[in-house]
């Protein structure tokens, strides 16, 4: 009789534990999730882009049109995404008016953070295929959008000393042509290895063989750019790999980074 007492309890440890159990996954199902959704590159079409994540469209209606994708224009967003269980959720971006889709891609199932690259040009969408990393080195990537000219150009860093004068180069790339893709390996020179040095240079894009003949309509504004917000390696630093998007904006040369490294925002 004990022994038929014993067996009794056991439907109700059985139940006990399916209870248990539900409540766990019902837990997972229902806590939140917090994500931060980048986007980086060029909508190089004619109409503007809305982003979509999920079902949740960012349109003209969200903090007055600031994530809408202009035509012609570097493409640099972050959105803090939430949302509720674990199904899959995608990324679109689709043209505001006939509401074709132009890309899209699975938001991850792990992790705080997803990472889109997104270059439309020549109507479709360019591919990029960044290189593997290697300890040894840096990879970085230049890709120049520039139709009015197939002249080659060089690529260099360079800053001079307000006080002594002195300048400094270092050629990142020589006899580039626009509109195609260029990886070069690259360790930062002794002139270009702190965040101090890189904040006072500049990239300049040059006729080949010379150092002071603009590569983009003979024009200063269009043929150079900042270095202090590329992120490029410091002394020391290997195993990056950092491809840059250039295109003309509003008459400047504007880039965008087709990496995203949380850890090295300059």
């Amino acid at each position: 009789m004990k022994t038929i007492n014993s067996y009794a309890k056991l439907p109700a440890l059985f139940m006990l534990v399916i209870l248990m159990l539900t409540s766990c996954n019902k837990e997972k199902l229902d806590s939140e999730r917090a994500l931060q959704v980048v986007v980086n590159g060029y909508n190089g079409g004619v109409n503007t882009l809305e982003m979509t994540i999920d079902t949740t469209g960012f349109g003209a209606g969200i903090s007055n049109g600031k994530y809408l994708l202009n035509p012609s224009s570097i493409i640099g967003t972050s959105i803090a995404y939430s949302f509720f269980g674990e199904k899959q959720r995608m990324l679109t971006l689709s043209e505001v008016e006939s509401k074709k889709v132009v890309f899209s891609k699975p938001i991850p199932n792990t992790g705080t953070k997803a990472f889109f690259n997104f270059i439309y040009v020549d109507g479709k969408e360019l591919e990029i295929n960044p290189p593997t990393a290697d300890a040894s080195t840096n990879k970085l990537g230049f890709y120049v959008q520039y139709a009015d000219s197939d002249m080659p150009f060089d690529i260099f860093l360079y800053r001079m000393n307000n006080v002594t004068g002195q300048e400094y180069r270092y050629y990142l790339a020589k006899n580039v042509k626009a509109k195609g893709w260029i990886y070069i390996d690259y360790i930062a020179p002794a002139d270009f290895g702190d965040k101090s040095s890189l904040g006072i240079s500049s990239i300049f894009f040059t006729k080949t063989g010379t150092v002071d003949q603009w590569a983009f309509q003979d024009n200063e504004a269009m043929s150079k750019i900042s270095a202090s917000s590329m992120s490029f390696p410091l002394s020391g630093e290997t195993g990056l790999v950092l491809p840059f998007f250039f295109a003309h904006q509003q008459g400047l040369l504007n880039r965008s980074r087709l990496f995203f490294y949380p850890d090295r925002q300059w």
